[in-house]
């Protein structure tokens, strides 16, 4: 099985038994087990502009407001050739699916593992976007 990530720039570090901490809400500890490496490039969603809209006032103050998003393309998937599952960001499988493709191979980063100083240093697992 072949998983590349089109994320970050960088490998991504998969965790085994890392401890939930409800106080930052993200997982410390753990054994890394799987490095999933780097594909060389990251994959993009490309939005169409927003419409601006109406300010909504709160407490006196104007606060600027936009349409939702709408896609206008998606960086290619990846072949089957090149991977079996490909690691991405959650807005690219959301445009994605916006957009009628097929998101079967597309994992995003669940559950974040951090350091001693809070810095993300990879995930608890992944998951899967049928």
């Amino acid at each position: 099985m072949k998983i590349k990530s089109y994320v970050g720039g960088h490998d991504v570090i998969i965790f085994r038994d890392a401890v939930y901490d409800p106080l930052i809400r993200r997982y410390r500890g753990g054994t890394p087990a799987v490095v999933i490496p780097y594909a060389g490039r990251m994959l993009s969603a490309r939005a169409k502009p927003q419409e601006k809209l109406p300010p909504i006032l709160m407490d006196g103050q104007a606060i600027p407001v936009r349409s939702a998003l709408q896609w206008e393309s998606v960086d290619p998937l990846p072949d089957e050739n090149e991977c079996d599952y490909a690691l991405v960001s959650a807005m690219y499988v959301f445009a994605c699916k916006e957009m009628g493709l097929d998101t079967s191979r597309l994992l995003t980063v669940g559950g974040s593992v951090v350091n001693d100083t809070g810095a993300v240093i990879g995930a608890a697992w992944l998951n899967q976007n049928k």
